[in-house]
């Protein structure tokens, strides 16, 4: 287990299960700023993914309960071609205990087979929905 304050001297180490900082305990860090799991992409529902494990093992810390052994983290990222034309890249990832980190499971997520305008919509409904979810 990492136990430097950073991973590669450039990102902060945690705790994969529970976004805890090695270096400091009781700290829990997100986002942009932990070293990503492999291929795992920096991306806003990423770290919206994080802070919801982050928080149910902060729950279960203060109601005296284990962490979940397996949680899932997910992911969709949605881009503009064009005003109206949109593609998604989408993935699933889970912790696995015995390496300590997540990893993909396969056949989750995805891409794209070609921009469209539907896509468009649910681009929005997404925006919309996670706009909600983070900022309340």
């Amino acid at each position: 287990m990492n136990t430097a304050p950073t991973a590669n001297n450039r990102w902060c180490g945690i705790h994969y299960q529970t976004f805890e900082s090695v270096a400091a305990k009781d700290i829990h860090i997100l986002g942009d700023a932990i070293l990503a799991a492999p291929a795992m992409p920096k991306s806003g529902h990423m770290a919206n993914s994080h802070a919801k494990v982050a928080a149910a093992a902060i729950v279960a810390q203060l109601s005296g309960l284990e962490a979940n052994a397996t949680p899932y983290l997910t992911n969709t990222c949605y881009s503009y071609v064009s005003d109206k034309m949109v593609v998604h890249v989408a993935s699933v990832h889970q912790y696995l205990a015995e390496e300590k980190t997540y990893k993909t499971v396969p056949g989750s997520g995805g891409l794209s087979s070609e921009a469209n305008t539907l896509e468009g919509t649910y681009a929005w409904n997404w925006a919309q929905n996670i706009w909600a979810d983070s900022l309340g």
